[in-house]
């Protein structure tokens, strides 16, 4: 059974934003747009692990977890959790094409280009979270074995050389590789799982690095202004009465400035003012910012030249297009 199910990251939408906005010439553009394309594949190869585990039928009780962040010695964030009344098994999903070597301290990629990358050990992030997963199991008074697989979510990853001391598998190998781990007594009864599925859920703490020009040392002076055009993409918007004109493709849009201020609070800041959304709207006066404020999506506090507003709690879903991963978000 799915307790946390599948949701696309509001860290990668931000993260888009954040890449679209910068200018090309900015000294962090490159380590922002290798950030963004690393997340957004890491995402992709977890929709379709998640996918697996919808399907998922053992002979006894489970919950399965999606990005579930913890804290025990410090945050951690697991890709997959699944925990049953025998084990508990931590998935450290990766998406990544080429061929791969493991050795004990990086994995290493080699496209055939030739061109190489290096990153961190999965195997290395794996016996972390399960040392931390483990804290956590005996504060509370758990005696739950803790196994941990490094999966990969396509056959695009080559494995010249798997790691040695941890457990590899492709998507398609989760399910008879469960179904063959040997099971005796169960150490939780049903009741005792189930209290341990809402503690991690009440655990819970979803990682929100806002707003991203904080937490990368940014100016948001340097984050390009403007509503974006939903059908071209354009950056740059006019507000029209009751609309917004894209110069570009001619479209007219009612509610685009909604999707920007969204971006405001992801990107630049985590309140905003009259002044500060005639500016990030390129708005033509403070009545037109006045009566944008007033969006059911905002909370205000203060009174007149002293109000801020701040935004309500938001989720977001990704899906493909002809033009690329494109976001919406909705208000919770």
């Amino acid at each position: 059974m799915i307790a946390k199910k599948y949701s696309a990251s509001l860290h990668v939408k931000a993260l888009h934003t954040l890449h679209k906005r910068m200018p090309r010439n900015h000294p962090k553009y490159v380590m922002i747009k290798d950030e963004y394309y690393q997340k957004l594949n890491g995402e992709i190869g977890e929709e379709v692990v998640m996918k697996v585990f919808e399907q998922l039928k053992l002979p006894y009780k489970f919950y399965v977890f999606h990005n579930i962040s913890l804290y025990a010695e410090s945050l951690f964030q697991i890709d997959v959790l699944l925990i049953t009344p025998y084990y508990a098994f931590v998935f450290e999903v990766k998406n990544i094409k080429g061929e791969i070597v493991f050795t004990d301290q990086q994995l290493t990629r080699t496209l055939e280009t030739n061109k190489t990358d290096s990153y961190e050990s999965p195997v290395l992030q794996l016996a972390e979270y399960e040392y931390q997963l483990n804290q956590i199991f005996k504060a509370t008074g758990i005696n739950l074995p803790i196994h941990g697989a490094v999966v990969f979510a396509f056959a695009t990853s080559n494995i010249k050389v798997p790691p040695t001391n941890k457990t590899l598998l492709f998507r398609r190998g989760i399910k008879p590789y469960l179904r063959s781990i040997q099971t005796n007594s169960p150490i939780l009864n049903e009741a005792k799982l189930d209290n341990l599925k809402e503690y991690l859920l009440k655990a819970n703490i979803d990682f929100q690095p806002f707003p991203l020009t904080e937490h990368y040392e940014i100016n948001p002076d340097s984050i390009r202004n403007g509503v974006e055009c939903r059908n071209c993409g354009l950056v740059g918007m006019k507000k029209v009465i009751r609309n917004w004109y894209c110069p570009s493709c001619k479209a007219t849009q009612r509610n685009a400035h909604e999707a920007a201020l969204v971006d405001y609070f992801l990107v630049c800041k985590n309140t905003i003012s009259n002044q500060e959304c005639q500016k990030f709207l390129n708005l033509n006066n403070k009545h037109e910012a006045t009566k944008i404020l007033k969006s059911p999506l905002l909370i205000k506090t203060g009174q007149s030249r002293n109000s801020k507003y701040t935004i309500k709690e938001i989720s977001i879903q990704r899906k493909k297009t002809a033009k690329g991963n494109q976001f919406t978000w909705e208000s919770n």
